[in-house]
């Protein structure tokens, strides 16, 4: 029997579509090992995530995803393991997730500016949540826009969309000081995604931020072809550091994306969590 397990998933404290309790008993029924929750910049999904992991049996795996930037390109960097409890900890995390809420309200203004169908009201129903661009695509869906969230985003709130608006992040450096700060390990995040036109920059962005020490990369991810599994596959070896992966799971958001399998070929195996732990106790 493999040892599965997933280390990306997301729930509504962000932008997922299952409550934390919810993803956490999928996990057990999918037969995962291990489950992390990493929602977008909070802490929010996570206490309750591990008392129902607690209740059930199910590891739970505390994370976050932060957004950050270096040369002109968007980069996630996973946090792992990480102390949510902490109070300054998770203070410095909440003062990203409203820089996230601010920079989305002013893509809602956009599109109302630009004729859309949408009004600011409409996002009441996600408060509680830190707003997305999946919550503005989702709304966009609703009202006819495109076809699904996915198609939303690229279309109009991508970079060079309509309603595309700058956001300020913390820079690579204290993306990666904020995450260990905070007692975790930290790990470039679908490294596909971070120049979608240029697999070689990206693969020299991902040695950038080892450099300035993030503890890994994802080297598996649902989109990722056998190209993309060798390439991070062979940086992880080159600099002897820990791998990890994961489905990056929405629930009914991305559309024929399961937990644990991705997109049907994703697994990650539990070694690398036992790797992590390993690297921890050090």
């Amino acid at each position: 029997m493999k040892r599965l397990c997933d280390l990306h998933t997301h729930t509504i404290a962000s932008d997922g579509s299952f409550a934390p309790e919810e993803s956490v008993r999928y996990a057990q029924q999918k037969g995962a090992f291990a489950l992390a929750i990493t929602d977008h910049d909070t802490l929010g999904g996570l206490e309750r995530a591990v008392a129902e992991g607690e209740r059930i049996g199910q590891r739970v795996i505390p994370g976050v995803e932060i957004t950050t930037n270096l040369q002109g390109c968007e980069i996630h960097v996973v946090g792992l393991f990480i102390r949510w409890q902490d109070a300054a900890f998770a203070q410095r995390v909440n003062r990203l997730s409203l820089t996230r809420d601010a920079r989305n309200q002013r893509m809602v203004q956009k599109l109302i500016d630009h004729g859309f169908n949408i009004t600011a009201q409409d996002l009441d129903r996600f408060q509680g949540r830190v707003l997305t661009k999946a919550h503005i695509g989702q709304i966009l869906v609703e009202r006819g826009y495109a076809a699904n969230v996915t198609e939303a985003m690229n279309t109009f709130l991508r970079k060079g969309g309509v309603a595309y608006v700058e956001r300020e992040t913390p820079s690579p450096q204290e993306t990666i000081a904020l995450i260990h700060q905070g007692g975790g390990l930290a790990f470039v995040a679908h490294t596909n995604q971070i120049d979608k036109t240029d697999r070689d920059r990206s693969c020299q962005i991902c040695q950038q931020l080892l450099d300035m020490g993030a503890d890994g990369l994802e080297t598996r991810y649902c989109e990722f072809d056998d190209n993309w599994r060798e390439r991070t596959d062979a940086l992880a070896q080159k600099n002897a550091c820990l791998r990890s992966g994961g489905s990056d799971f929405h629930g009914s958001f991305k559309a024929g994306l399961d937990m644990l399998t991705g997109y049907g070929d994703l697994e990650v195996p539990y070694e690398f969590v036992e790797a992590m732990e390993a690297r921890l106790r050090k």
